[in-house]
């Protein structure tokens, strides 16, 4: 086991703050322009169920 495989894990977690970081800049930029909560949180939902339908779908449909 290499260097790099022990940092993966690290690795993801720094991606995962950095994307956490931005997605909370981008709330805050909507929020103070006046867009209302109720409509952010519905485009959320919106977009995550159209990125994680088609995973989960290939999924359950190719099992391994």
């Amino acid at each position: 086991m290499g260097v790099m495989d022990g940092m993966k894990p690290v690795a993801a977690m720094v991606v995962v703050q950095f994307v956490f970081a931005g997605v909370n800049i981008f709330y805050k930029l909507a929020v103070s322009d006046g867009m209302d909560m109720r409509v952010l949180v519905a485009y959320r939902f919106l977009f995550a169920s159209a990125v994680l339908s088609p995973i989960a779908y290939f999924v359950e449909r190719y099992p391994t």
